[in-house]
């Protein structure tokens, strides 16, 4: 163990290594519990405040907030300490959790639907660097795949103890429950995680203000373009804003000295293809936790225990094979990329059987279906993230894994917002669901794609060369 000390960034004593990877674990199981339970809440939530038709406004908002602050909090976390980051935005999750359940105008509501989110995004990409900092690197995989179960298993618990408190009429539980494992994780990390912060600390405003005027401007009008048509001068300069902060975003990150998007990393043509799979990879997850959950409550009828119990094979999957999928890669560097095109061709796998979907639809299918997406899940998570870990230089890796996290979340803030255009101008909830269906088969393929030709030429050479 001693050796195994020397190569790791933060070296800590076996116990409290421990006690720090399980609360990485504690904080990623609330990010998925607390998404999935609300998730499972706000169809009959919105009918409840008769807001039904902001479904696809307020699932924007709920990584709209998140994906803003995941580049945000990476880089908040290399200047005020990874330690700081995780117990500072954890509270500010747990206040507004707690509002959450109490609060029923949709307003504020709403509002503290994204800043929840960006307390997530805060400290989301925080246990994926404190695991490569911690471990061992032949342990990195290992506990990758343990995080992956995390939130496997949040998204799973979340979804079915939530329909269980809707089903007693008991809103406010189902939203506010997911605190305890917020709780554990804060105080684990806060008593065993060293605090580590640079000397002198910048933040990049006017980055921060191009992002988020960026993705704002493109989700919004993403979000009303249906409403109040594609040509209205709201649209149209919602959609011209958008372009104008993404070219300004790009200026000003390529001079700024702490970027929050490391432009320069984009020139790594590797990294970026990681990234680009990446996001193929992590698409379908709306459609899975939003609108697949929407349709088991709307179109077959069902009750909010069965929605919440559609992750059921998947967080069974999860909790197995992340561990054994990351020991297979890990084995020979040729497995990466066929573990990659496995996680895009089983999305569209699971996926294409949905876009069949009838009122007379039995709910087993969705359940092996999303049960597929486990097994994708579980290679995805081994493999993305560290190998393109791999491509970045110790000095980067902080702010490079920050932007693969932000990446993912931009993935499914893209899906909210495409998903809820392609939605919304469909006649009815069933046509809706097989547009949002399709698209994300049509994702998936592109990843496959992608994989065939960059990655795999580049890591069988890789391979060749050991």
């Amino acid at each position: 163990m001693a050796n195994e000390t020397l190569n790791v960034a933060v070296p800590l004593p076996d116990n409290k290594r421990k006690m720090v990877n399980f609360g990485c674990m504690c904080m990623m199981l609330f990010v998925s519990m607390v998404g999935a339970g609300i998730a499972v809440a706000m169809t009959p939530l919105l009918k409840q405040m008769d807001a039904l038709s902001y479904f696809s406004l307020l699932t924007i908002f709920a990584t709209l907030g998140l994906t803003i602050m995941n580049p945000i909090g990476g880089k908040l976390g290399d200047l005020i300490g990874r330690r700081n980051i995780i117990v500072y935005s954890g509270l500010v999750a747990l206040v507004c959790t707690i509002g959450l359940g109490f609060i029923r105008s949709f307003v504020v509501f709403a509002a503290l639907r994204l800043i929840l989110g960006a307390a997530q995004g805060a400290f989301t990409a925080a246990p994926y660097i404190i695991a490569r900092e911690i471990n061992p690197p032949k342990e990195v995989p290992k506990v990758m795949g343990m995080l992956a179960s995390s939130v496997a298993v949040g998204g799973f618990v979340g979804a079915m103890i939530a329909g269980a408190f809707l089903d007693m009429g008991m809103m406010s539980l189902a939203i506010m429950f997911p605190v305890i494992p917020l709780i554990l994780g804060i105080v684990l990390i806060g008593m065993n995680m060293p605090n580590r912060k640079r000397d002198q600390i910048h933040v990049d405003i006017p980055g921060v203000l191009c992002l988020v005027v960026l993705l704002s401007a493109f989700t919004l009008s993403m979000n009303f373009g249906t409403r109040l048509g594609w040509t209205s001068p709201i649209i149209l300069a919602g959609l011209a804003l958008t372009v104008i902060a993404l070219v300004v975003l790009v200026k000003v990150e390529s001079k700024a000295g702490e970027a929050i998007i490391p432009i320069y990393l984009f020139k790594n043509k590797k990294f970026v293809m990681m990234l680009l799979v990446g996001f193929t990879c992590v698409y379908y997850q709306v459609a899975m936790s939003s609108y697949s959950v929407r349709a088991v409550q709307e179109i077959l009828g069902q009750p909010s225990t069965v929605a919440g119990s559609l992750q059921m094979p998947r967080t069974i999957i999860t909790m197995i094979l992340p561990t054994i999928a990351g020991a297979w890669v890990g084995k020979k560097t040729g497995r990466g990329w066929k573990a990659m095109l496995l996680a895009g061709a089983l999305v569209a796998v699971a996926f294409i059987p949905l876009a069949f979907l009838q009122p007379s639809t039995p709910v087993i299918l969705l359940l092996v279906c999303i049960g597929i997406t486990g097994i994708s899940e579980s290679f995805r998570s081994v493999t993305i993230t560290p190998m393109a870990q791999q491509e970045l230089e110790r000095k980067d890796l902080g702010v490079g894994t920050s932007l693969i996290t932000f990446t993912n979340t931009l993935a499914s803030l893209v899906a909210a917002a495409i998903s809820g255009v392609i939605y919304d101008a469909q006649p009815d909830a069933l046509a809706g669901y097989h547009a949002v269906v399709t698209q994300v088969v049509v994702v998936a393929l592109v990843g496959c794609v992608l994989t065939l030709l960059f990655i795999r030429p580049k890591k069988q050479a890789a391979a060749q060369a050991e």
